[in-house]
Parts: C-alpha cells; sequence; structure tokens
C-alpha cells in the first residue's frame, strides 16, 4: 500500500510545482505586456480635417518617464511622405507635437515612441488627413496641373510607413490573454496524464 500511497503523493506535489510554475510564468509574461498605450489622440487616428490643427495631442494611459540629457519622446510627422519640422514635449501622461509651421493640405503620418512607466519603450503611429478647400495649398495655386501630386505621392507615405515608422508597441505581438489559454491547455493536458497514471496505479 505504501508503494501505492508515495508515488501519488510525488504526483501530486509535482503537479502542484507545475502549475504553480505555469501561474508564474505567465504573470509575469502579463505583466511585462501591461505597459502604457495610448488611450487618445487630437487629432484621431483616420481623422479628416477641415481646419489645420495647431498642436497635436497624444495622451497615454500611465505617466511617461523624460530623462535629463535622454531623448526618451521622438516623434516624426510627415506630409505626403515628407518629414516635416516639429517639437514635441512630454509632461505626465501627455506628448505635446508641435509643428514649426502651419499645416497645409495633405495626408499626415505622424509616428512616435515614448518610455512608458515601467520603462518600456511604446512606439505606434497615426495618420490624418486635412482638406482645407477655401485655403488652397502653394502648389495648386503656381501649378494648377500639378494638383494631383498629393495622391501620387500617397505610395511613398505608405512606403515611408512600413520602413521608417516605429514598430509597433513592444511585446505586443502576442496578446497576453492567448499566453493564459496556452497556459490553461498545458496545464489541463498535465493533470490529465497525472490523473491517467494515478488511475493506473491504484
Amino acid at each position: 500500500m505504501k508503494n501505492l500511497t508515495l508515488p501519488a503523493m510525488n504526483l501530486t506535489r509535482m503537479a502542484a510545482v507545475i502549475a504553480l510554475s505555469i501561474l508564474a510564468l505567465f504573470t509575469s509574461i502579463t505583466a511585462a505586456s501591461a505597459h502604457d498605450e495610448l488611450v487618445s489622440s487630437t487629432p484621431q487616428d483616420g481623422a479628416s480635417l477641415k481646419t489645420a490643427p495647431k498642436e497635436l495631442v497624444l495622451t497615454f494611459s500611465g505617466e511617461l518617464q523624460t530623462m535629463s540629457g535622454v531623448e526618451s519622446t521622438k516623434v516624426v510627422l510627415k506630409q505626403d511622405g515628407k518629414e516635416v519640422d516639429a517639437k514635441a514635449e512630454t509632461k505626465g501622461t501627455t506628448v505635446t507635437v508641435t509643428p514649426a509651421e502651419e499645416l497645409g493640405n495633405g495626408e499626415y503620418d505622424l509616428a512616435f515612441r515614448v518610455v512608458s512607466e515601467d520603462g518600456h519603450p511604446v512606439e505606434n503611429n497615426l495618420g490624418f488627413t486635412i482638406k482645407n478647400d477655401a485655403k488652397p495649398t502653394p502648389s495648386m495655386i503656381s501649378a494648377p496641373s500639378e494638383s494631383a501630386q498629393p495622391s501620387e505621392s500617397a505610395q511613398p507615405s505608405e512606403s515611408a510607413q512600413s520602413s521608417d515608422t516605429p514598430m509597433q508597441d513592444a511585446g505586443s505581438s502576442m496578446s497576453p490573454v492567448m499566453w493564459v489559454v496556452i497556459g490553461v491547455v498545458i496545464l489541463g493536458g498535465v493533470i490529465g496524464v497525472l490523473a491517467k497514471f494515478m488511475r493506473n496505479n491504484k
């Protein structure tokens, strides 16, 4: 009887250790993936504006880190694929991007990289369009035949987005929920094997 009880106790302890190990692993993965995210922006991603904004505002879910002497916040603003001079200021949960000059008509892409409260880098981008019919761009005035240029230059903007735009939020390649599901499946398989083994030894 002792020979049957001892392996059963060892298997029970082993199952408990495996379960705790899996739980600790997926807890750490979830914590590492829980860094700050962009929760709102002005203008919103995909917005079509009739008036050029004087500044662009990004709001995150947590307080962003700023380090003296280190460029912890980086933004790149492009109009129809061409970079526009702009500066960024980080304060608390907000990044304010101020263009050096008034923005004209065109398609814009704003790529950004910040350091979240837990020290993880967060990189993403958003796009918007400005179309002010009452204020044509200088290119439309001087060369009407080139008015189609903005739409033709949309392709360079897309290629720039794929090559120059910061990569997606680090650690977001697989959702934490997926890791939890995988962990539950693995744990269920281990428990099933142990239960079958214990039944065969009774």
